[in-house]
């Protein structure tokens, strides 16, 4: 039998196959021939294997299908979930600055001076990787330099340099700096310096001097640059040496020199200190003993 003839049979009996399948299941049972049954019984485990492999193909294909479009929905809530972050941060900002703004309405109508706004729009590091200085948004014109630099939560510093439309603000934390203050539990009044490296301002008291961790240190008003009762910072240590007259006193700041954003600075000194009002104070009470270096 030649190579044509061999293909002639194989097509012949590729289709009567299934033409035998197709016609014995149609059949009623009780009509089924030898033939018949034997087709079927022969048929059944193909037949069976081909509905499983259909059967898996689909579920295939439909998880496939249905994984591709969760992956697609779990995309867009990632995506969704950012934004809202975002929009939350943002919100967040706003509602921070709003209050920031409020607070500094507050401050400048509790200073007795004249004030200006200011924003931060530059910012110094030391090689210790603080803060050493900032730069305002207002320069000449607006402002001078000695001008005092406030926030709510008290004092900054004050004006050092003044150029163009901006101006450098020497720090209340700057060595150079100095500040006439008041312990307000107390009423001891001494100046205050910053400390080269740190973010802390430190004063010699005298020994005898009642200062302790946790008091309150603010503005005298007396140095005719500062308005009085800002909040300069927080005692956090005293140390008593064998010897000698004096004590020291380590003062935490109390502002946060690497948030700020907005601040106030004073046009004006503070009005000059009432001599009748100091003169009944005087004889109401016994003289505040100094806090820093005699004078």
């Amino acid at each position: 039998m030649n190579r044509r003839a061999r293909d002639a049979l194989l097509v012949i009996a590729l289709l009567a196959v299934p033409v035998l399948v197709l016609r014995a299941s149609s059949k009623a049972p009780a009509d089924l021939n030898w033939l018949d049954r034997l087709v079927l019984r022969a048929s059944a485990p193909v037949q069976g294997a081909l509905t499983r492999a259909a059967t898996f193909i689909g579920d295939g294909w439909h998880h496939y299908v249905w994984l591709v479009d969760l992956e697609a929905k779990n995309r867009g809530l990632v995506e969704e979930n950012a934004r809202l972050r975002a929009d939350l941060d943002r919100a967040r900002s706003e509602v921070e600055r709003a209050a920031e703004l409020e607070r500094l309405l507050g401050l400048r109508a509790q200073v007795p001076s004249e004030t200006i706004a200011a924003r931060v729009v530059g910012i110094e590091t030391s090689p210790f990787f603080r803060v050493a200085r900032i730069r305002l948004d207002r320069g000449q014109g607006e402002v001078k330099p000695g001008m005092p630099v406030v926030v709510p939560a008290g004092i900054v510093g004050s004006v050092r340099r003044v150029f163009g439309r901006f101006c450098d603000v020497l720090l209340a934390i700057d060595p150079e700096a100095s500040i006439d203050v008041v312990v307000a539990r107390t009423g001891s009044q001494g100046t205050l310096h910053g400390v080269a490296g740190a973010y802390e301002l430190r004063a010699r008291v005298l020994r005898e001097d009642e200062v302790r961790e946790g008091d309150a240190v603010v503005t005298s008003g007396n140095d005719g640059v500062y308005p009085r009762d800002l909040r300069v910072g927080t005692v956090t240590a005293v140390t008593h040496p064998e010897a000698g007259l004096w004590k020291e006193a380590a003062i935490a700041p109390a502002v946060d020199f690497t948030r700020l954003e907005q601040v106030l600075v004073v046009l004006a000194p503070p009005p000059p200190p009432d001599p009748d009002a100091r003169s009944d104070v005087r004889r109401a009470s016994p003289p505040h003993r100094g806090l820093g270096t005699p004078r």
